[in-house]
């Protein structure tokens, strides 16, 4: 039995499988089985050790990874799977809740409620006891409570006039839940490590029966959950991790990287076992790999290694501009098809969404079938359709549907009873919704009528104020004046910064470059009512034509999302820095470069046969033009295993050393006012592409261009590095 269940394992992974007493850590690189050497561990203390499935416990982190154990082990050997404990942390939690939750006075039947719930509920006590659910948020509330619960933050370490908020909202929280019998997601886990801390009796009867505790993707646990994991094990000392601090990149969910190494201090006589044979990815992918995350300071040592063959070098393509990076991905997906390759085995990963806006767009144009994973694509974004509902106002404030979908967003205190009214009262008069504010039918009062009669006079005030100004300018003031950027600045300001704001926040922004490129090919001798018409018809062409998505279709997502998945062919785009590594994330501190390097990392070891890697010298982001140095992270790669084409060229400023000997980058920021352009209307021009012209317009930062035929006038920003002034 013992030579059937591990021979076709190799002599590391045999070794992992088969230790059966004391503490194991595997350490697993990318690829390397890790989940074959989990499933025939479960079948080995099964069949070989005479271990009782009932005392075993295995702990992973999605459901998906869960039902596939429990699927692979049920294969190798024929046992009922309920006998084995094999969930989620989660999961687990409800389980052990549901049968010792009566210790701290709940009943068993208690009811699971979930974070939508959790934030009624949070909302309904905040209206309780008067808050402003405009300056309090009972979302990010909601988040605060759970980060308290979870011990991620204090109270104490909440700025006012939050501070005092939480000091009453939380207990409150703490007893409605207790009072209904009610937990939250926090809960499952929180109230178990209270439970096992607190009852020495039922800690004691829990060690007997999980006398065997296997725990996946040990990098990503967080402390609630390492705290459960060492109480259960502590005593029988029979705990089996595996783990890859190289893959630890969501430190932002509240995973601490430093508990692989608190298990080993906690579990000192452990036996480390290095798991470094890929079974996914040609050598020289791995190679790569290896020679990035060397660079991270104080990771457990490891080289991957294949037998799957050298492979083909990793391509560095650097384009002039992301519209010409955009171009080479989808020419070198076109020839990938041609030589076979599916579209479905192709994906192209970068560092935040917004990034996807110009792949997406010439792959509509060039109709190659795609799919954004893990994300709506830009188009149908909340935030994107937001501002495009207030921009059809500005053409038409009757756009009952616009109207709709931003009349209290961000929160102007107008309910749906309120809005009901407003309906009913549009109906019977013939009236749009818009006109419907500001009248003297009673249907609003105090802040709510005040709010809307601010939100219609600022509409009234954009639109008669169109064609004074750029749209650019009008965009910002709208922004700015419906009170949307301060709504995202706002939750900006917590301590979900690093999600849902920022990346908002990047979208309107990249809108920015939409608008400038869409209105450079209208006619310059039409209004900006006309071009604000005419770019809102275009977008909504184009996401018709984002709705036919076929079943084979390339990926687009972020490097996050590639955790877990593997693909032929890998493009890794928009490589410079500041955007990857992410200035946000990366030069305030050593450990946030080494998680913006593990990131790298995965997205490396997620190709099996090639990898592209891909950049730009000026890119239009936006709104703007910035010229990146190539991210540090491309030149840590071996030169012998990367092939350059494009404009490539070697750096003129070289990373510093700290003391640690880290590299370190030293960033380079486009300068606008070194390099403006003192440029007036019959000013003659050379551009790189259109060649010679004269400037007919200078208005803000756009310049209006006459090109010779077949080219015309063109609207471009001024200060672009495309094209100068004669002397």
């Amino acid at each position: 039995m013992n030579n059937n269940l591990t021979e076709h394992l190799n002599n590391e992974q045999k070794k992992a499988v088969e230790i059966v007493e004391g503490p194991v850590m595997a350490v697993a690189g990318a690829g390397s089985g890790k989940t074959s050497v989990l499933t025939h561990r479960i079948a080995y203390l099964v069949k070989v050790a005479g271990i009782s499935p009932s005392n075993i416990l295995a702990i992973t982190f999605t459901n998906k990874a869960a039902n596939e154990m429990k699927e692979r082990v049920h294969q190798l050997i024929d046992l009922p799977m309920k006998q084995i404990w094999i969930s989620t942390f989660h999961s687990m939690g409800a389980n052990f809740l549901r049968r010792e939750i009566d210790n701290l006075g709940y009943d068993k039947n208690f009811q699971i409620v979930d974070d939508q719930d959790s934030t009624n509920i949070i909302k309904n006590l905040l209206k309780k006891h008067n808050y402003d659910l405009s300056t309090y948020s009972p979302t990010i509330t909601s988040k605060l409570i759970n980060n308290i619960k979870g011990k991620l933050t204090s109270i104490n370490q909440v700025e006012e006039p939050i501070k005092s908020m939480l000091q009453q909202i939380y207990p409150l929280y703490i007893n409605y839940l207790k009072d209904n019998n009610l937990v939250d997601f926090e809960d499952l886990l929180v109230l178990t490590l209270k439970i096992l801390k607190d009852f020495q009796g039922v800690l004691k009867k829990y060690q007997e029966k999980f006398q065997y505790i296997l725990v996946d993707e040990f990098q990503d646990t967080n402390n609630l959950q390492y705290n459960i994991v060492y109480e259960l094990a502590k005593k029988h000392r029979n705990i089996f991790i595996v783990g890859d601090e190289d893959q630890s990149i969501y430190a932002f969910r509240g995973s601490n990287i430093k508990n692989i190494k608190k298990f080993a201090k906690d579990f000192p006589e452990h036996q480390k076992i290095i798991l470094n044979q890929n079974y996914r990815s040609k050598d020289t992918i791995l190679r790569a790999a290896n020679s990035v995350i060397k660079n991270n300071q104080n990771r457990i040592p490891k080289d991957l290694y294949s037998q799957l063959g050298q492979g083909e070098k990793i391509i560095h393509f650097k384009a002039n501009t992301d519209e010409e990076e955009a171009y080479y991905v989808f020419e070198q997906i076109r020839k990938l098809k041609r030589q076979g390759i599916k579209l479905e085995d192709i994906v192209v990963l970068y560092r935040n969404n917004s990034m996807s806006r110009r792949f997406e767009d010439v792959f509509l144009k060039y109709n190659i079938p795609h799919k954004v994973v893990g994300n709506l694509s830009f188009y149908k974004r909340k935030e994107i359709k937001d501002i495009i509902a207030y921009l059809h106002l500005l053409i038409n404030s009757g756009d009952d549907y616009s109207f709709s979908r931003v009349y209290n967003t961000p929160k102007r205190g107008v309910g749906n009873v309120s809005f009901s009214k407003i309906v009913n009262y549009a109906e019977e008069n013939n009236l749009k919704l818009f006109d419907c504010i500001d009248l003297d039918n009673g249907l609003l009062s105090g802040k709510s009528a005040k709010e809307m009669a601010k939100f219609k006079s600022m509409i009234i005030e954009l639109k008669q104020e169109l064609e004074s100004r750029t749209l650019l300018e009008t965009y910002d003031l709208l922004l700015e004046k419906s009170g949307y950027k301060e709504m995202l600045e706002k939750d900006d300001s917590t301590a979900d910064k690093t999600f849902q704001s920022e990346r908002r926040l990047d979208n309107l922004e990249e809108f920015k470059t939409i608008i400038l490129e869409k209105i450079s090919d209208y006619d310059i001798n039409i209004s900006n009512y006309d071009k604000l018409a005419t770019l809102l018809n275009d977008l909504v062409l184009h996401v018709e034509a984002e709705d036919n998505e076929e079943k084979e279709a390339v990926s687009l997502m972020t490097f996050h999302s590639a955790k877990g998945l593997e693909f032929d062919v890998v493009f890794m785009t928009c490589l410079e820095q500041s955007l990857f590594p992410s200035i946000r994330n990366s030069f305030d501190s050593a450990n946030n470069i080494d998680e913006e390097r593990r990131l790298f990392y995965v997205g490396l070891t997620r190709a099996r046969n090639l990898v592209y890697l891909t950049n730009c010298k000026t890119r239009f982001m936006y709104g703007r033009y910035m010229d990146n140095l190539d991210s540090q992270f491309i030149e840590e790669i071996d030169e012998d295993l990367v092939e350059k084409k494009g404009s490539n060229h070697h750096r003129n400023i070289p990373f510093e050393k700290s003391r640690s000997s880290r590299k370190r980058p030293v960033i380079e920021h486009y300068d606008y006012k070194k390099d403006e352009k003192q440029i007036k209307a019959s000013d003659k021009v050379v551009h790189k592409v259109f060649g010679k012209g004269m400037v007919v317009e200078v208005k803000g930062d756009l310049v209006k261009i006459a090109f010779s035929m077949p080219h015309g006038i063109k609207t471009l920003v001024k200060d672009h590095p495309s094209f100068k002034v004669e002397e």
